[in-house]
């Protein structure tokens, strides 16, 4: 009997938990949230870009790319990231090694997010239900663990530029 008592405090403090960390992110600079999710976003996209161009892959990638399918994919890793900034934000005090934990952590978030845009935009154009769901089985994990790599070298990175704007504006 006491086991079934705690699982629903257990249960109550999930969705305590759930609930301080949305009042969290609600906390957090909305500006920040949209300059972080724009830089990391843009990094996302120009780097693999560049690397594809520079070994001349990119034009027979790009080839079966629609623009409003680029454009959609676009904008969902940023809504994505700006969702997952606004959490990391809210779940940091951005003063030191202890942003990068939650870094790593909706970094994977992000990851594995757009992953499952991914998945499903392939599973819209490709008829092969078994490619998609091999894409998703073996992705996940990778994209997770990729997401986490991510997440916490920009956690670094922020924190550097952050510290750097305000030691530039307070000069």
């Amino acid at each position: 009997m006491a086991e079934g008592g705690g699982g629903t405090d257990a249960s109550a403090g999930d969705s305590e938990g759930a609930m301080e960390a949305d009042d969290a992110a609600a906390d957090a600079d909305p500006l920040l949230a949209w300059t972080l999710a724009s830089f990391h976003t843009t990094t996302l996209l120009a780097a693999p870009l560049l690397l594809l161009y520079a070994v001349d892959a990119l034009g027979s990638l790009l080839q079966g790319v629609h623009t409003a399918t680029g454009l959609g994919l676009y904008l969902a890793l940023w809504g994505l990231t700006f969702w997952t900034n606004r959490r990391w934000l809210g779940a940091t005090r951005r003063d030191g090694w202890g942003a990068v934990r939650p870094g790593a952590t909706w970094g994977s978030v992000t990851g594995v997010g757009f992953l499952f845009v991914l998945v499903a935009a392939v599973g819209l154009t490709v008829a092969e239900p078994v490619l998609v769901a091999a894409l998703a089985l073996v992705g996940t994990p990778v994209a997770a663990l990729v997401g986490a790599v991510v997440g916490a070298g920009f956690a670094v990175l922020d924190l550097l530029i952050v510290e750097a704007g305000q030691r530039l504006g307070t000069a």
